[in-house]
């Protein structure tokens, strides 16, 4: 039971340091071309990167753990 939630910290480590490097250059292209925009718009646009990265953090780290169990196991 410790190896398994010791793969899965690990897979959900992993899973949200992709994520946030990601949605972080995505952010920064988003921000720069909306930089005429208002304030609001710019503000909403972070939310919804913010939500989507709450959303996929967890089911990527599922997919990560498949392979780390995989790699293990070899």
């Amino acid at each position: 039971m410790q190896v398994i939630l010791a793969f899965y910290l690990e897979s959900l480590l992993i899973s949200a340091i992709i994520v946030g490097i990601t949605s972080g250059l995505y952010l920064m292209g988003v921000i720069s071309r909306n930089y005429d925009k208002p304030r609001t718009v710019r503000q909403n646009k972070v939310f919804d990167i913010l939500l989507i990265d709450i959303l996929t953090i967890p089911v990527l780290s599922f997919a990560v753990l498949a392979i780390l169990i995989i790699l293990k196991s070899r």
